[in-house]
Order: structure tokens, then sequence, then C-alpha cells
């Protein structure tokens, strides 16, 4: 790991830092919440600082639990497959477009298939992906609107 990645790291940790100072100075609501305006931000920045500490302290943390090196990068190299940016882009374009008329459920599983179909090589994976695809949007929704209050569009669901 080079120095550069410990830079980044530290950068990292200190913007969620930042970030959590922020959310914490969010004007409180009015009426008495169990979650306020602060929570989401504040689990963002919670998790950009956990990741900025891992990434700087990387090499010790490998050497502490006797993890792997990092592997090599050779599968970077090349030139890059244009047609699968291209699939990536237009399926963002079809996730904004399907998102208000299908709802966020069905438009998130069919961005998210057909994503996985595009940048997965391994297609031994896909039982694995199909519950994520499925699940993950449903219990998103949940979330958001059941237990923050957000209103996300239910589209033919609803």
């Amino acid at each position: 790991m080079s120095l550069a990645d410990r830079l980044t790291g530290l950068a990292v940790f200190v913007l969620g830092l930042a970030y959590w100072r922020a959310a914490s100075a969010l004007p409180k609501p009015l009426l008495q919440q169990v979650v306020g305006p602060e929570v989401f931000p504040q689990l963002i920045a919670g998790a950009l600082m956990v990741l900025g500490t891992l990434l700087a302290a990387g090499p010790l943390l490998r050497r502490l639990v006797r993890w792997p090196a990092r592997p090599t990068e050779a599968g970077l190299e090349g030139r890059p497959d244009v047609a699968a940016i291209l699939v990536v882009l237009g399926g963002l374009a079809l996730y904004t477009f399907l998102y208000e008329r299908l709802g966020f459920i069905l438009s998130t599983v069919v961005f998210m298939a057909l994503e996985i179909a595009v940048l997965e090589v391994d297609r031994k994976r896909w039982p694995w992906a199909v519950p994520v695809v499925t699940l993950l949007p449903i219990a998103l929704y949940v979330l958001f609107v059941k237990l923050l209050g957000v209103t996300l569009p239910a589209g033919v669901l609803g």
C-alpha cells in the first residue's frame, strides 16, 4: 500500500468526521421524533470514517489478522469494455425512466439485475445474486418508507 493510499484514507476519515459534525448541527424538528434529520447523514459519515480507517491502516490490519496480500490488478490492464460501459449508462437511464412508472421496488430490481448481468463475469454467483436483487429493494423500501418516513414511489405495486 502506497503513501497515497494512506493519505487518501486519512482524507476520507477527516471528510467523514467533518460530515458527522455538520450532520450533528442540523436543526432539530419542532416535534419530538425518534429518528431525527441527522441520523442518515451520520450513517454516511460513520461509513466514511470506517472505510477511511480501513484504507489508511490496511497493511497493519493485514499483518494483524494474517490476511493475504492484495491480489495483483492484472485484470485491469487492457482497453476498457466500451459496450459494457454504454449498457451500464443505458441501465441508469432506464432506471430513471422507470422509477416513477414502476415504482422503487420493481425499477430497482430491473436495474440491479441488468447491472449484475452486464458486470458479472462468473455466472456461478447468480444463485447468490437473485435473492439480493429481489430482497434488497424490498428491505430498502421498508426501511425508508415505514421506518424513516421517506416517500418513495410505490408504482404498480402500490
